[in-house]
């Protein structure tokens, strides 16, 4: 080739069309040495349901959900005076429109207000369970019929469910204590997705499924918490937070006691100084100076008595310009006095 040689367009093009077709077959032979070279495995982002929740936050709110089904099991037999069975059966991630889908038209829907949180949950059962409930609480055995599936609720039916709608929202108190003190409302109770407004669509929520038995029939009730509702309570769903923010039973039932039943009264307290058998004639005659004898000797101690049951007991005195009772011991079942130091704690 001659030193003024000049290469033309077709040949600059074939030259650079070459050496891009060898750059991209050494990449492609490249990329899966280097991507066993670093073990990496890659993972596709469904950006349609995104990773809100960490496993472990997903483990604590599991844990809580449980606790629901136990308290759902407990208000419903209570309420249907019948052995109701309730247990989580799935816990799913998803959006607020796949939810819905799920449900189907032809559900008992109830928005529960998750006072003080803001924003509101859902709770759904099918129309086999609502009839099943009306059934038993009307005073059948609680069994679905076919026939009456097809119909919409009557207003005492109604009111029925709205009482088990309430249950379903105090079922939540207890379990939730760990991380909030929940005072939950049913706001609103309808059939289908004419309540569905209150939650966007493409919403982030976390649904807990619950089997359902009763009556030699077995049903499913679901409950929908949307993202907005749980971000309140995240920072407790951890592990070691959620432990330390369990309930203290003990300590709140002493203090309901304290509250509920030993409130500040007036109780008043009398010391008896003897007792003395006296005809009412000598009664109606006495006078200033006359005596009585008592049925107590000068160094018994007095009984003092609380209300109208005898207590403790002590000896008379005075403090300052006032009547007192110095008080030693206590009084048993049986009447005997018995010091302070040998009645015990």
């Amino acid at each position: 080739m001659a030193d003024n040689a000049v290469l033309s367009q077709r040949e600059i093009d074939a030259l650079l069309n070459a050496e891009m077709g060898t750059a991209e077959q050494e990449a492609a032979a490249a990329t899966p040495a280097a991507r066993k070279e670093t073990g990496r495995r890659v993972k596709i982002y469904d950006f349609r349901h995104p990773e809100k929740l960490s496993k472990e936050q997903l483990r604590g709110l599991q844990i809580i959900q449980q606790g629901v089904g136990g308290s759902l099991a407990a208000s419903f037999s209570a309420r249907l005076r019948s052995p109701v069975e309730s247990r989580l059966s799935a816990l799913e991630r998803g959006i607020y429109e796949e939810y819905v889908a799920q449900i189907g038209t032809q559900a008992i829907v109830v928005m529960i207000d998750m006072n003080p949180l803001t924003g509101y949950a859902v709770a759904a059962f099918g129309m086999d369970v609502a009839f099943g409930i009306i059934d038993r609480l009307l005073g059948g055995k609680g069994k679905r019929h076919n026939r009456s599936l097809d119909r919409d609720l009557t207003d005492i039916e109604t009111a029925l469910i709205r009482h088990i709608g309430m249950d379903i929202a105090r079922s939540l108190v207890e379990p939730w204590q760990r991380v909030a003190d929940l005072m939950p409302d049913v706001t609103e109770l309808a059939v289908g997705p004419q309540v569905m407004h209150v939650i966007p669509p493409n919403e982030f929520v976390i649904t807990a499924w619950y089997e359902i038995r009763f009556a030699e029939q077995a049903g499913g009730v679901s409950l929908c918490f949307p993202l907005t509702v749980l971000e309140q309570i995240l920072p407790k769903l951890t592990g070691q937070s959620l432990f330390d923010n369990r309930p203290n039973r003990p300590l709140a039932e002493n203090t309901r006691v304290q509250q509920e039943q030993l409130m500040p009264m007036t109780v008043p307290l009398r010391a008896i100084l003897g007792k003395a058998v006296v005809a009412a004639t000598d009664i109606a005659n006495l006078r200033p100076g006359d005596v009585m004898v008592l049925d107590r000797t000068v160094d018994e101690p007095l009984r003092m008595l609380v209300g109208n049951c005898e207590r403790y007991a002590g000896s008379p005195g005075t403090r300052g310009k006032r009547l007192a009772l110095q008080v030693s011991g206590i009084v048993d079942d049986d009447g005997w006095v018995k010091p302070f130091e040998e009645a015990g704690p």
